[in-house]
């Protein structure tokens, strides 16, 4: 028996939590969600005919700026502890200094969030310091849900049948009702 043949699908883009991590493709007819939740992986579809809501927003991503904080004052204390070592006090003063530099660009550098809400489910995409790129997702996805309803609509237009014109009465029949 042959397996049937899988739709082709593109890239999108991801988003990255503590717990989860959010893979999103497009195909022809929809975007493909992958959850991947410790190890069990779903996959859920967003149909473009079935998209309600399309967001683009920014946030600060101040989660990922913890741990080179905490290195930063790690190096910090190391440094205050080798204060009879001249060389080595001032080797981790300045390893100190890039962690903190990194810890505040981390928490300052916006992350651009392209979010699509279906009827059942929701795909979601970062995007750190790469506006473009998810103002381009952003406008291909309006794009393709308004070109899916807009098909959608005129496909239900034309299914729907034309009511029988009424009969004529005669004269010799009494009015309904």
């Amino acid at each position: 028996m042959s397996e049937p043949l899988r739709q082709p699908r593109r890239y999108l883009g991801r988003a990255q939590t503590l717990s989860e991590r959010v893979r999103t493709y497009w195909t022809d007819e929809a975007l493909e969600v992958d959850l991947a939740d410790n190890y069990e992986i779903r996959r859920r579809r967003v149909f473009f005919d079935e998209i309600l809501l399309v967001t683009l927003h920014t946030m600060r991503g101040f989660l990922i700026s913890v741990l080179p904080f905490f290195l930063a004052l790690l190096f910090l204390v190391m440094g205050l502890a080798a204060s009879d070592e001249p060389g080595a006090q001032t080797v981790f003063w300045i390893v100190a200094a890039v962690f903190a530099a990194f810890a505040v660009g981390a928490a300052l550098s916006p992350v651009w969030v392209v979010t699509v809400y279906g009827k059942r489910t929701r795909a979601r995409m970062h995007f750190r310091l790469r506006q473009a790129k998810a103002r381009e997702i952003y406008a291909e996805i309006c794009r393709a849900a308004a070109d899916a309803q807009r098909a959608l609509a005129y496909r239900l237009t034309q299914e729907i049948p034309q009511p029988p014109p009424p009969l004529p009465l005669s004269e010799s029949e009494p009015p309904p009702g």
